[in-house]
């Protein structure tokens, strides 16, 4: 019986969780929080929570397609899912991140114009002589 299996951790480190990839994001450096995610993905490939957070992660990179590469692999793996009942928040995280794809890919925005009665901004008041 073969396949792929992660190397150990280095002494001093521990294995890549699930929920590693949004650890410290700072937003400057997206780079480096892809590049981290990266290896959670390829520790944990069928995990669908680190597909989940790249796609976020693409996101704000600016990448919709990778993002929703990603999104339709997360739907596909928790699809796949047969032993624990998955998280109902990733569920949800997941479905809405996968929606939006299916919207992007079929031409429509990914929100709504504001409707006709809605309040115009606020406007300073006027002065009283």
């Amino acid at each position: 019986m073969g396949g792929c299996i992660s190397a150990p951790p280095e002494p001093g480190q521990r294995a890549a969780g699930p929920g590693d990839c949004l650890r410290k994001v700072q937003i400057d450096q997206l780079e480096g929080a892809l590049r981290r995610c990266n290896a959670v993905v390829t520790a944990l490939p069928q995990e669908a929570q680190p597909r989940n957070d790249r796609a976020l992660l693409y996101s704000l990179a600016g990448n919709n397609a990778a993002a929703c590469r990603d999104s339709f692999a997360a739907a596909e793996l928790l699809k796949r899912q047969r032993t624990a009942k998955p998280d109902p928040l990733l569920v949800e995280e997941v479905n809405l991140r996968r929606r939006n794809c299916q919207r992007l890919a079929q031409g429509r925005p990914l929100t709504t114009p504001p409707a006709t009665a809605a309040p115009s901004p606020a406007r300073p008041a006027a002065a009283t002589p």
